[in-house]
C-alpha cells in the first residue's frame, strides 16, 4: 500500500506543479524537455550498475520504450495545456477516466485477470466517481471545441499508456534492476523528441532559454521520475492485480488531485463533486480490499 500511495502522490504532484507553470510565467514546453532529461539522468544513476546501462539497447523491451517515451512528451504537453486551461481537476479526471481502456483489455486477454464482483463494482464505482468530480457549473471560458477535444485526446493516449506500461511489466520487468533499467529508458526517448520539437520551434519563433524553466524542469523531472516507477511497482507487486492496481492509482489520483485544487488553488467543488470524491474513497476500498486482508 506504501508503494500505491507514493505513486498517487507523485503523479498528483504533477499537476499541481503544471498549475504552477501558469502562475510563474514557465515556458511549459522548456521545462517539460529538461523534466525528461532530469528523470532519465537520475534513472540510470538509480540503477548503480553501469554494465546494466550500457547493455540497455540489447533490452528486447527497448522498441516499447521508445513507444512509451513518445506517448509521454505528447500526453505531458496536453496534460499541462489541460492543467492551465481548466483545472488541476479537470485534466487528472480527463487522463485517469482512461482506465477503464487498460482495465478491459486485460480482463479481456490476460487469463491471470478476472472479473469479480468486487472488482467490478469496485472500477463502475470509480467511473462515476470520476465523472462527477469532473462535473463543473456553468459555462467554461474555453471554446467548445477546445473543451472537447483535450479532454478526448487525454482519454485514449492515456489508457494507452497505462495498457502498454501493464505489458511491459508482465512481460520484461521481474527484477528490481530491472524495473530500475527500464524506467529512464522511456525518458530518454522523450528527451530527444522533446529536443527536436523544441529547436523547430525556435527555428520558427525564437524563445530564449530561461534558468527558471531548467529549475521547474528539475523539479517537475525528480516528481515524473516517481511517478512512473512507483505505478510500475504497484502494478507488479503481487498486491493487487493489475486490472484493480490500474483503477486504484488513477482514482486515488483523481482524489488527491481534487483536494489539492480546492484547498491550494480555490477549484470550488459542487454537491456532484463532493459525492464524486466520496465514490472515488468507496471505490479504492473496493479495489484493494483483498489486499487490506479482509
Amino acid at each position: 500500500m506504501i508503494l500505491l500511495l507514493l505513486s498517487i502522490l507523485c503523479s498528483s504532484g504533477i499537476y499541481v506543479v503544471f498549475k504552477l507553470f501558469s502562475k510563474f510565467g514557465i515556458n511549459t514546453f522548456q521545462a517539460i524537455t529538461v523534466n525528461y532529461y532530469v528523470a532519465a539522468a537520475f534513472g540510470f544513476w538509480y540503477v548503480g550498475d553501469y554494465t546494466a546501462v550500457r547493455g540497455t539497447f540489447d533490452e528486447p523491451w527497448l522498441l516499447w520504450a521508445v513507444i512509451i517515451g513518445l506517448l509521454f512528451i505528447s500526453l505531458f504537453y496536453i496534460m499541462a495545456l489541460t492543467s492551465q486551461g481548466f483545472g488541476v481537476t479537470v485534466a487528472s479526471v480527463a487522463s485517469k477516466m482512461s482506465m477503464v481502456i487498460p482495465v478491459a483489455i486485460l480482463i479481456l486477454i490476460d487469463p491471470d485477470e478476472g472479473l469479480t464482483a468486487l472488482k467490478a463494482s469496485g472500477v463502475a464505482a470509480g467511473m462515476l466517481a470520476v465523472v462527477l468530480t469532473s462535473a463543473k457549473d456553468g459555462k467554461s471560458q474555453t471554446t467548445e471545441g477546445a473543451s472537447v477535444l483535450l479532454p478526448a485526446v487525454l482519454f485514449l493516449g492515456s489508457g494507452g499508456l497505462d495498457f502498454l506500461l501493464a505489458f511491459v511489466q508482465k512481460n520484461y520487468l521481474e527484477t528490481a534492476v530491472q524495473y530500475k533499467l527500464f524506467v529512464p529508458a522511456p525518458f530518454t526517448a522523450a528527451a530527444v523528441a522533446g529536443t527536436a520539437m523544441l529547436i523547430l520551434r525556435s527555428s520558427k519563433k525564437r524563445q530564449p532559454l530561461e534558468w527558471k524553466n531548467f529549475a521547474a524542469g528539475f523539479v517537475l523531472g525528480m516528481i515524473n521520475y516517481g511517478s512512473i516507477y512507483f505505478v510500475l511497482r504497484v502494478i507488479g507487486s503481487g498486491i493487487l492485480d493489475r486490472s484493480s492496481a490500474i483503477p486504484a492509482n488513477n482514482i486515488g489520483i483523481v482524489l488527491l488531485s481534487a483536494l489539492i485544487g480546492t484547498a491550494a488553488f480555490g477549484e470550488r467543488l459542487s454537491a456532484k463533486n463532493m459525492i464524486g470524491v466520496i465514490l472515488a474513497v468507496v471505490s479504492i476500498g473496493l479495489l484493494t480490499f483483498k489486499s487490506m486482508g479482509f
